[in-house]
């Protein structure tokens, strides 16, 4: 659970935006997350469970893309 009602919007334009986003922009939405990450543990916030779970989404999703690649 978010304990700071700021951040509840934020991580909903990032799950939103995770959600929608097309591969080629998959990268850029990855850094967001990584630098709200960042900035919830350079605050001594604790990350919510939401986010890693985001980010697991969106690993994923880039690594299945590598593959998609690959000539058979």
């Amino acid at each position: 659970m978010v304990k700071d009602p700021r951040l509840v919007p934020m991580i909903e334009e990032l799950e939103q935006a995770a959600m929608a986003c097309a591969p080629e922009a998959r990268e850029e939405v990855r850094k967001r997350l990584h630098d709200m990450i960042a900035q919830l543990q350079a605050e001594g916030h604790q990350v919510p469970q939401r986010l890693h779970d985001i980010d697991e989404m969106l690993t994923d999703a880039s690594v299945e893309d590598q593959f998609d690649n690959i000539p058979l």
